[in-house]
């Protein structure tokens, strides 16, 4: 019997809906995430993988007054089961042993915060997250803490050897609308003596959070949005060249927030040439830390990029992992799944990195 031209319209609409539907029955994609800088004429500054539907709030802020300027202050979340990762300020401080001047506890001094040491991750989380950036947790109750020696040897590496490293997690839980949550804070410190005493700070911090029962399963899907953290070239050659102005003591050079982006704008390509070096050396020591982040927490992959020829890391677990151009990801357990069937966009195969 010769199709009739609903039926004909019926079958195109299924064939569409085949990758929508594999995807929300056994399948999880990842999108790319843009995120801009408006203090830096509107510029990519950074870009991230997220699963697809989830939203993200918050981006860049500068800090002119500090030696760490700029900040990441992101928060992405799963509109359906509130599931987050919160990226956490950093900033650097300073400690001396003898001061000509007195100066008050938390001063900024040269760009650095004025305060003490503290060595282990929950009593920095206590201390310096929980008053501000994740003041929900202040009723919440202390459930444990791990040391992630991985990972300080990896970031210590990226410091040379002259600095002294720690990297914890930190569990709460907490209450939430009257259900149960739990919330990982990762913190990482760097310690480096010096004849005066001790400059010290967050190398990294972000959490995790998800009802209470769900947050293990979901960290390897939480990690993989820390893990594929890029800044720009263009982006990261701006920032230190603020960071060159701000050693120098150029504030006049700085203050003029407008003044500094038509600067930028108009010497960029002679300002990614200067730090490109330190750009490559950089994404070199972030790729060495993200493995050893996987190598922690677990139950994520190291996959091959073949448009980007790079590395990424993934959730594992996942039969097929797909790439398109456009730098989305899809993980798939249904057998004899092909996303480009019925899909205008090209997917490629991706394999387990055979550098892990």
């Amino acid at each position: 019997m010769r199709p009739t031209r609903r039926t004909l319209l019926a079958a195109l609409l299924l064939a569409a809906g085949l990758v929508q539907a594999a995807e929300a029955a056994d399948s999880l994609r990842f999108s790319r995430l843009s995120v801009t800088d408006p203090g830096m004429n509107g510029i990519e500054a950074v870009s991230l993988l997220v699963p697809a539907g989830w939203r993200a709030e918050g981006g860049i802020q500068w800090f002119p007054e500090f030696s760490v300027q700029a900040n990441l202050l992101l928060t992405v979340s799963d509109p359906k089961t509130g599931a987050a990762v919160e990226f956490l300020p950093v900033q650097n401080f300073t400690y001396l042993t003898h001061m000509v001047v007195p100066m008050p506890r938390g001063a900024n001094y040269l760009g650095n915060i004025l305060w003490e040491p503290v060595p282990d991750a929950a009593p920095f989380v206590q201390r310096f997250y929980l008053p501000g950036a994740l003041r929900h947790l202040q009723g919440g109750r202390l459930a444990g803490s791990a040391e992630l020696p991985g990972v300080a040897q990896a970031v210590a590496q990226a410091y040379g050897g002259q600095s002294t490293v720690r990297a914890g997690r930190v569990r709460y839980e907490f209450s939430r609308d009257g259900r149960p949550w739990e919330e990982d804070v990762y913190v990482t410190l760097a310690f480096t003596p010096f004849p005066l005493g001790t400059l010290w700070g967050v190398h990294g911090a972000h959490s995790f959070r998800a009802p209470k029962g769900e947050l293990d399963r979901l960290t390897p899907l939480l990690s993989t949005v820390v893990n594929t953290v890029r800044p720009t070239p263009q982006w990261y050659g701006g920032y230190r060249y603020v960071q060159q102005l701000f050693q120098n003591r150029m504030q006049q050079g700085i203050a003029d927030a407008g003044n500094l982006s038509r600067r930028i704008a108009q010497n960029s390509e002679e300002i990614r040439q200067m730090f490109d070096a330190s750009y490559r050396e950089r994404q070199a020591s972030q790729d060495r830390i993200a493995r050893s982040w996987s190598e922690a927490i677990r139950g994520v992959e190291t996959y091959r990029d073949p448009y980007a020829g790079s590395a990424v890391e993934l959730p594992s677990g996942y039969r097929d992992v797909w790439v398109s151009r456009r730098g989305e990801y899809l993980l798939s357990n249904q057998a004899g799944f092909d996303p480009n069937a019925g899909d205008t966009t090209e997917w490629q195969r991706m394999e387990v990195s055979a550098g892990r």
